[in-house]
């Protein structure tokens, strides 16, 4: 595997990371904010749902990207360099 692809690896993990924290900042606090500023049980009940959406989501993208990495031990194993 040449650096380039390596390097191309790193910013896909890097992206979907990113991607990640996204979805729990905006999916997942943002109406948990928003319904804590008028406490009231139907807000209340929505924002967790997205909350628990957003985290999921949050979880699985970055388990993609840990995935990703992943791709950089398996070449390495399979072309040592010692």
């Amino acid at each position: 595997m040449t650096e380039g692809e390596k390097e191309k690896i790193k910013l896909r993990a890097n992206y979907l990371n990113g991607l990640s924290l996204i979805f729990m900042g905006l999916g997942g606090l943002g109406p948990v904010y928003t319904a804590m500023q008028t406490l009231e049980t139907r807000s209340l009940a929505i924002a967790l749902f997205f909350l628990l959406a957003g985290g999921m989501s949050s979880w699985e993208l970055h388990s993609i990207a840990r995935k990703e990495l992943n791709k950089l031990d398996t070449t390495n194993e399979d072309h040592p360099t010692a």
